[in-house]
C-alpha cells in the first residue's frame, strides 16, 4: 500500500530532463501515477495516457484540463501535473475544476465522473472521477472489491480504514496526499473543512 504524503512539496523529485522533474506515486500492472513539475519552457516527453493539469499551463491548457496527449507536451510558464497510465481512464475535458458536470451523491457530497459507467450487472468497479466534500460532510463506511486510489487535490479529511482482519486505523489526509488502498479494505471519510479528491478504482479482472 504505497501511500505518500505532501507529494506537491518541493522535495523528493527526480530530474527527468532540462527543467523537468517527476515523482512516482504508483507503478502497478493496472494503473500508474506520476507527478510532473515543469519549469517555464520545459517539455514532458512521455505524458502517459492521461494528464491532469493541477497548476500552471501545459501546452495551451490551464489547471483543470484532463488531456489525452499523443506526443510530448511543453509548458510555456511552468506547471504541476499528474500523469496517469492505464485502461479506461475517461474522456478528455478542459475544466474539471469548473462548475459543470457535478452530481450530488448525498448531503454535502458531490461527484464528477470522468468515465461513463452503468451501475448494473455489468459494472466491474472501474470508476474514475472527482469527489467534493463540503465542510462537515461524511461518507459512511463502505467496501471496495478492488484496489482504489485517491489523490487529495485540496482541503483535508479524516479517513478511517478497516482492514480485512478487523484492524482500524484513522489517518488525516491533506492536499497532496496519495492513498492506495488494496482490495477488500473498507473505509469512511469525514471532512471538517471540505476537500476535493481524484479517485480511481481498479476493475474486477
Amino acid at each position: 500500500m504505497p501511500n505518500h504524503t505532501a507529494t506537491f512539496s518541493p522535495v523528493g523529485w527526480t530530474e527527468s530532463g532540462p527543467g523537468a522533474w517527476t515523482k512516482e506515486l504508483l507503478q502497478s500492472p493496472g494503473d500508474s501515477f506520476t507527478l510532473v513539475r515543469l519549469g517555464a519552457g520545459a517539455t514532458l516527453a512521455d505524458p502517459g495516457d492521461r494528464v491532469l493539469v493541477l497548476e500552471g499551463t501545459l501546452a495551451h491548457h490551464r489547471a483543470g484540463a484532463y488531456l489525452a496527449a499523443d506526443g510530448a507536451l511543453s509548458s510555456p510558464d511552468g506547471c504541476l501535473a499528474l500523469s496517469i497510465s492505464g485502461e479506461r481512464l475517461g474522456e478528455p475535458a478542459e475544466d474539471l475544476f469548473g462548475p459543470a458536470g457535478w452530481r450530488k451523491s448525498s448531503p454535502g457530497q458531490w461527484f464528477r465522473l470522468l468515465l461513463d459507467v452503468a451501475f448494473d450487472e455489468t459494472f466491474d468497479e472501474r470508476v474514475v472521477g472527482l469527489s467534493s466534500f463540503e465542510p462537515g460532510s461524511f461518507s459512511p463506511r463502505h467496501p471496495h472489491p478492488t484496489a482504489h486510489r485517491f489523490l487529495f487535490l485540496d482541503g483535508e479529511a479524516d479517513d478511517e480504514i478497516v482492514h480485512p482482519d478487523g484492524t482500524r486505523v484513522t489517518a488525516r489526509r491533506a492536499r497532496g496526499d496519495f492513498v492506495d488502498y488494496p482490495a477488500q479494505v473498507e473505509h469512511q471519510t469525514f471532512s471538517r473543512s471540505g476537500c476535493l479528491i481524484l479517485f480511481l478504482h481498479e476493475p474486477v479482472r
